[in-house]
Protein backbone atom coordinates (compact mmCIF):
# COMPACT_ATOMS: atom_id res chain seq x y z
CA UNK A 1 0.00 0.00 0.00
CA UNK A 2 3.01 2.13 -0.61
CA UNK A 3 2.21 2.56 -4.10
CA UNK A 4 1.34 6.14 -5.54
CA UNK A 5 -1.38 4.93 -7.39
CA UNK A 6 -3.24 5.05 -4.20
CA UNK A 7 -3.44 8.90 -3.54
CA UNK A 8 -5.71 8.27 -7.59
CA UNK A 9 -7.33 5.80 -6.22
CA UNK A 10 -7.89 8.24 -2.86
CA UNK A 11 -8.91 11.12 -5.28
CA UNK A 12 -11.28 8.81 -7.28
CA UNK A 13 -13.44 7.93 -3.98
CA UNK A 14 -13.18 11.79 -3.25
CA UNK A 15 -14.35 12.80 -6.80
CA UNK A 16 -16.86 10.15 -6.45
CA UNK A 17 -18.17 11.50 -2.71
CA UNK A 18 -18.64 14.48 -5.02
CA UNK A 19 -20.64 12.80 -7.60
CA UNK A 20 -22.94 10.81 -5.02
CA UNK A 21 -23.78 13.88 -3.22
CA UNK A 22 -24.98 15.59 -6.27
CA UNK A 23 -26.96 12.79 -7.67
CA UNK A 24 -28.53 12.80 -4.23
CA UNK A 25 -29.12 16.26 -4.54
CA UNK A 26 -30.60 17.14 -7.16
CA UNK A 27 -33.82 15.05 -8.21
CA UNK A 28 -34.78 15.99 -4.11
CA UNK A 29 -34.05 19.94 -4.91
CA UNK A 30 -36.48 19.31 -7.49
CA UNK A 31 -38.96 17.70 -5.86
CA UNK A 32 -39.17 19.51 -2.88
CA UNK A 33 -39.97 22.33 -5.41
CA UNK A 34 -42.31 20.72 -7.18
CA UNK A 35 -44.39 20.10 -3.86
CA UNK A 36 -45.01 23.85 -3.52
CA UNK A 37 -48.31 24.73 -4.66
CA UNK A 38 -48.41 28.05 -6.75
CA UNK A 39 -50.75 30.59 -7.28
CA UNK A 40 -51.26 33.75 -8.80
CA UNK A 41 -53.19 36.45 -7.21
CA UNK A 42 -55.34 38.90 -6.64
CA UNK A 43 -58.25 36.12 -6.92
CA UNK A 44 -60.05 33.20 -5.63
CA UNK A 45 -58.29 29.65 -5.88
CA UNK A 46 -59.46 26.27 -4.86
CA UNK A 47 -56.56 24.45 -3.08
CA UNK A 48 -56.48 20.92 -1.92
CA UNK A 49 -54.20 19.86 1.27
CA UNK A 50 -53.36 16.40 1.36
CA UNK A 51 -52.08 16.27 4.80
CA UNK A 52 -53.33 18.10 8.23
CA UNK A 53 -50.65 19.91 10.16
CA UNK A 54 -48.84 23.83 9.52
CA UNK A 55 -48.45 25.50 6.01
CA UNK A 56 -46.20 28.29 5.19
CA UNK A 57 -47.42 30.94 2.32
CA UNK A 58 -44.28 32.27 0.71
CA UNK A 59 -44.46 35.59 -1.64
CA UNK A 60 -42.23 34.53 -5.07
CA UNK A 61 -40.85 37.49 -5.64
CA UNK A 62 -39.79 35.66 -9.11
CA UNK A 63 -41.46 32.90 -10.57
CA UNK A 64 -43.05 30.80 -13.32
CA UNK A 65 -46.68 29.93 -13.81
CA UNK A 66 -48.08 27.80 -16.36
CA UNK A 67 -44.98 28.82 -18.42
CA UNK A 68 -45.94 32.75 -17.60
CA UNK A 69 -43.01 34.65 -15.65
CA UNK A 70 -43.98 36.72 -12.80
CA UNK A 71 -41.99 39.25 -11.07
CA UNK A 72 -43.20 41.37 -8.09
CA UNK A 73 -40.90 42.94 -5.58
CA UNK A 74 -43.80 43.79 -3.00
CA UNK A 75 -47.34 42.51 -2.72
CA UNK A 76 -48.31 45.69 -0.31
CA UNK A 77 -51.97 45.64 0.45
CA UNK A 78 -52.37 42.21 -0.42
CA UNK A 79 -55.68 40.85 2.27
CA UNK A 80 -55.27 36.58 2.27
CA UNK A 81 -58.46 34.75 3.65
CA UNK A 82 -58.19 31.04 3.81
CA UNK A 83 -61.58 28.85 4.29
CA UNK A 84 -62.56 25.25 4.69
CA UNK A 85 -64.71 24.29 1.83
CA UNK A 86 -67.13 21.87 3.37
CA UNK A 87 -67.24 23.41 7.18
CA UNK A 88 -67.50 26.84 5.33
CA UNK A 89 -65.05 27.84 8.16
CA UNK A 90 -62.64 30.44 7.91
CA UNK A 91 -58.66 29.47 8.74
CA UNK A 92 -56.76 31.55 11.10
CA UNK A 93 -53.76 33.01 9.02
CA UNK A 94 -50.66 34.00 11.68
CA UNK A 95 -47.40 35.97 10.96
CA UNK A 96 -44.82 32.72 10.43
CA UNK A 97 -42.98 31.38 13.28
CA UNK A 98 -39.75 32.26 11.54
CA UNK A 99 -39.34 34.32 8.78
CA UNK A 100 -37.84 32.10 5.70
CA UNK A 101 -36.35 32.75 2.42
CA UNK A 102 -35.29 30.39 -0.46
CA UNK A 103 -34.19 30.80 -4.07
CA UNK A 104 -34.30 27.36 -5.93
CA UNK A 105 -33.31 28.12 -9.64
CA UNK A 106 -35.08 31.18 -10.90
CA UNK A 107 -37.58 31.26 -8.06
CA UNK A 108 -37.39 33.51 -4.89
CA UNK A 109 -39.64 33.99 -2.49
CA UNK A 110 -40.17 34.84 1.36
CA UNK A 111 -42.44 34.22 3.82
CA UNK A 112 -45.65 36.00 4.99
CA UNK A 113 -48.34 33.64 6.80
CA UNK A 114 -48.81 30.58 7.93
CA UNK A 115 -51.44 28.36 9.08
CA UNK A 116 -52.43 24.89 10.06
CA UNK A 117 -55.76 22.73 9.32
CA UNK A 118 -56.59 20.21 11.30
CA UNK A 119 -57.92 17.86 8.27
CA UNK A 120 -57.14 17.62 4.73
CA UNK A 121 -59.55 18.30 2.41
CA UNK A 122 -60.61 21.08 -0.18
CA UNK A 123 -59.77 24.76 0.85
CA UNK A 124 -60.54 28.18 -0.59
CA UNK A 125 -57.48 31.19 -0.64
CA UNK A 126 -59.20 34.38 -1.50
CA UNK A 127 -57.32 37.16 -1.87
CA UNK A 128 -57.28 41.12 -3.20
CA UNK A 129 -55.57 44.12 -3.23
CA UNK A 130 -56.48 47.18 -1.31
CA UNK A 131 -59.08 49.54 -3.39
CA UNK A 132 -59.94 46.42 -5.50
CA UNK A 133 -57.09 46.38 -8.24
CA UNK A 134 -55.93 43.47 -10.01
CA UNK A 135 -52.59 44.38 -10.82
CA UNK A 136 -50.05 43.59 -10.15
CA UNK A 137 -50.25 40.02 -10.35
CA UNK A 138 -47.85 38.16 -7.87
CA UNK A 139 -47.34 34.26 -7.22
CA UNK A 140 -48.19 33.13 -3.54
CA UNK A 141 -46.42 29.45 -2.93
CA UNK A 142 -48.30 26.81 -0.47
CA UNK A 143 -46.17 24.69 1.34
CA UNK A 144 -45.90 22.23 4.48
CA UNK A 145 -42.47 20.99 6.30
CA UNK A 146 -40.15 22.09 3.17
CA UNK A 147 -37.55 23.98 6.01
CA UNK A 148 -37.09 20.74 7.46
CA UNK A 149 -37.19 19.12 4.07
CA UNK A 150 -34.30 21.41 3.38
CA UNK A 151 -32.23 20.60 6.29
CA UNK A 152 -32.32 17.11 5.68
CA UNK A 153 -31.79 17.47 2.24
CA UNK A 154 -28.48 20.15 3.10
CA UNK A 155 -26.98 17.60 5.75
CA UNK A 156 -27.69 14.59 4.00
CA UNK A 157 -25.73 15.74 0.85
CA UNK A 158 -22.80 17.06 3.21
CA UNK A 159 -22.56 13.71 4.69
CA UNK A 160 -22.40 12.18 1.20
CA UNK A 161 -19.81 14.64 0.60
CA UNK A 162 -17.93 14.16 3.56
CA UNK A 163 -18.00 10.68 3.73
CA UNK A 164 -16.07 10.59 0.32
CA UNK A 165 -13.77 13.11 1.82
CA UNK A 166 -12.81 10.74 5.33
CA UNK A 167 -12.68 7.57 3.26
CA UNK A 168 -10.23 9.35 0.51
CA UNK A 169 -8.47 11.07 3.54
CA UNK A 170 -7.63 7.57 5.28
CA UNK A 171 -6.51 6.38 2.25
CA UNK A 172 -3.70 9.01 1.95
CA UNK A 173 -3.04 8.90 5.28
CA UNK A 174 -2.30 5.25 5.53
CA UNK A 175 0.00 5.09 2.28
CA UNK A 176 1.84 8.01 3.73
CA UNK A 177 2.37 6.06 7.17
CA UNK A 178 3.50 2.99 5.29
CA UNK A 179 5.82 4.89 3.19
CA UNK A 180 7.20 6.24 6.37
CA UNK A 181 7.64 2.94 8.18
CA UNK A 182 9.74 1.55 5.09
CA UNK A 183 12.05 4.43 4.93
CA UNK A 184 12.53 4.11 8.63
CA UNK A 185 16.21 3.14 9.34
CA UNK A 186 16.65 -0.33 10.93
CA UNK A 187 18.36 -0.27 14.19
CA UNK A 188 20.77 -2.60 15.51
Amino acid sequence: MRSPLWFVVAGLIALAGFAGALFYLMPRLSAADSAMIRVVVPGNVPLTLDRPGRYTIYHEKKSMVDGRYYASETVNGLRLLLSDETARTPVTLTEPAMASNYTIGNRSGSSIYAFTIDRPGRYRLAADLADGRSEPKAVLAIEQGMLGEMFSLIFGTMAIAFAGLGVAGAIVLMVLWRRSKAVEPRRP
